[in-house]
Order: structure tokens, then C-alpha cells, then sequence
């Protein structure tokens, strides 16, 4: 009995030391709606380190090598906690960065913002008619798009206006018709609001199918590409917080089997193809994770981003 009485002294003891903080305690934030970055990370980067996770986000990446399709391809599956965490940042830094043409490498960018992993965006800086909506703030505004546009939502959800009609017919040339598009479609999706928009694509999955390609359609902005081999990636939505990126190495796939690939790694609702060629680049923990023998990389725009939200007091 006299130990019990102790153990019971020990357990109110316990008690109101974590009341007044004298426990440390953890906890998962929403980050706010801005250019800010993410919480520090938990871990450190080593060789051979193929994950990453704390309470607020995990973090899985791998590579392979396809006999089908003769290449070597990038995989990276995050799970996240609250939308807030899928962000985007600018070569020249935050809000400012989005109003210049300055570019850095992503993995620069990555260590800026403290990103779990990170992958190249749309070189809005080299495109200055296209659509930017980053970080709920309207950089650039269109009244019609030649491009597919994906759109993020609050919820972390993706939606696409794929440019115009997508039927093969006589006299298209080598563009879609052009899509109209309003202010409210670019900032709004069934009453939630637009957080990061972008001008690139092509969209290649949508409703978990493959879009059909027009072989005379342009892949924004390499128009002769669609049908060569070059370096590809995509951000895919596989679920509610649930994304992928998926990357090609090298001399790569044309569009049609890289999203035959992308499809062979399981379901997913949405995938859309940001810059390729040689500004493929995914950085994982600051660390270029693709084609990791180029030592030269090329300097961009944009990143996306995934940040962790953990918060230790």
C-alpha cells in the first residue's frame, strides 16, 4: 500500500509538471497561407537515406531501372498532414521572387525554405504570358490559355482546364484552340479557393485515366517534343494529401510512355508534367536525388515544395 500511495504521489507529481510545460510537447501546425518556409526538418541527410518522417509527413523515394521502356526513373511518395505543407517558392526568394526573371538551382531553393523534398516548377520567368498564382497571391492573370492549367486548391486537391477542344480535327495545326478562362475559374474550384496555379502541362492523367494526346498538340514549351524521347516530370495527386512525383532520366520517354509508366506505378487521379529536359531536378532533404552524376545544374524559376509542419516546443 505505501508503494502505492508513492506511485499515486509520483503520477500527481507527473501531472503538474505538464501542466505548467515542465513535459516538451509536440505539435503538427498549419502553416500560414504566405512565402514562408516549412519547420526545420528532424533528420539529417545521409547516403542511401530513402525516407523521411515526423508526425506531420512522410516521405518515401526510390529508383529503377525499366527494361520496357529502356530508362531509369525517380519515384518520391509524400503523405502530408494538412494542405498547407504542398508550397512553392521562387528562385529570387518569396514574394518578391515571382516578380523577376532570377533563377537558381532547386536544391538551393529547397535549403531556403526548409523542404523535405522538392522538385522543379513551370519557368514562369520564361514564359511572360503565362498564368501565376502562387501562395494565394495572382502574379499574372490570363483571359485564355493555349496550355493546360493546373489548379491547387485549399484542400491540397488538384483540378485542370486542359486546353481547348481535344478532338482530332482537320485544320487544328499544331496548337488546340485556345480556352477561355475567368477570373473566378482561375481562383476558385466549387467554392475553395485557388492557393498555387500553373501554366505548363500537358495534363496526362485525369480521373484516375490517361488524356488522350492530339499528335498535334503542343507540349508547353518544347513543341516538337511530344513524340521524342527527353527527360520527363510530373506531380500526380494519388488521394486526399497523398502525392507522387515521378521523373525519367537521361535521354528519357516521350510523353505517351512516360505516362504509360507513370500509370504502371499504381493509380492516381491527377498527373500533370512541369519543366523537363534538363531542368528535371528533385531535391530530397537539399540533396539533388536524380541523375545525381550531373554536376552542372541547370538554374530555374520555381520550385514546389513539401514542407514538414512538426513543431517541437
Amino acid at each position: 500500500m505505501k508503494n502505492f500511495r508513492k506511485f499515486l504521489a509520483l503520477l500527481s507529481l507527473m501531472s503538474i509538471l505538464f501542466s505548467f510545460g515542465g513535459t516538451a510537447q509536440a505539435e503538427v501546425l498549419e502553416l500560414p497561407i504566405d512565402f514562408s518556409g516549412g519547420m526545420p526538418l528532424q533528420e539529417k541527410f545521409e547516403q542511401g537515406k530513402m525516407s523521411y518522417e515526423d508526425p506531420s509527413i512522410k516521405v518515401e523515394r526510390m529508383y529503377a531501372k525499366s527494361d520496357e521502356y529502356d530508362c531509369t526513373y525517380y519515384v518520391v511518395d509524400i503523405t502530408i498532414a494538412n494542405a498547407t505543407q504542398l508550397r512553392t517558392e521562387s528562385a529570387g526568394g518569396g514574394e518578391k521572387g515571382f516578380k523577376t526573371r532570377q533563377k537558381v538551382s532547386v536544391p538551393v531553393m529547397a535549403k531556403r525554405v526548409n523542404a523535405v523534398v522538392a522538385m522543379d516548377g513551370d519557368y514562369f520567368g520564361e514564359h511572360p504570358d503565362s498564368f501565376v498564382l502562387r501562395q494565394g497571391v495572382m502574379f499574372r492573370e490570363i483571359s485564355e490559355t493555349w496550355h493546360d492549367l493546373l489548379l491547387i486548391d485549399e484542400d491540397g486537391d488538384f483540378h485542370v482546364i486542359l486546353a481547348g477542344n481535344r478532338d482530332v480535327e482537320e485544320g487544328l495545326g499544331n496548337t488546340f484552340p485556345s480556352t477561355p478562362v475567368t477570373h473566378e475559374q482561375l481562383t476558385q474550384v466549387n467554392g475553395k479557393r485557388v492557393i498555387n496555379g500553373f501554366d505548363f502541362g500537358p495534363c496526362i492523367i485525369l480521373n484516375g485515366e490517361e488524356v488522350e494526346a492530339n499528335p498535334r498538340s503542343i507540349v508547353h514549351p518544347h513543341k516538337s517534343q511530344s513524340w521524342n524521347r527527353a527527360q520527363r516530370i510530373c506531380l500526380c495527386q494519388v488521394g486526399p494529401l497523398q502525392y507522387r512525383i515521378v521523373a525519367v532520366a537521361h535521354f528519357g520517354l516521350s510523353v505517351q510512355d512516360f505516362t504509360k509508366l507513370v500509370l504502371s506505378l499504381g493509380p492516381v487521379e491527377t498527373a500533370y508534367m512541369f519543366d523537363g529536359g534538363s531542368s528535371t531536378q528533385i531535391a530530397f532533404m537539399n540533396k539533388k536525388i536524380n541523375n545525381t552524376q550531373d554536376t552542372n545544374l541547370r538554374t530555374v524559376c520555381d520550385s514546389i515544395y513539401f514542407a514538414s509542419a512538426y513543431v517541437e516546443d
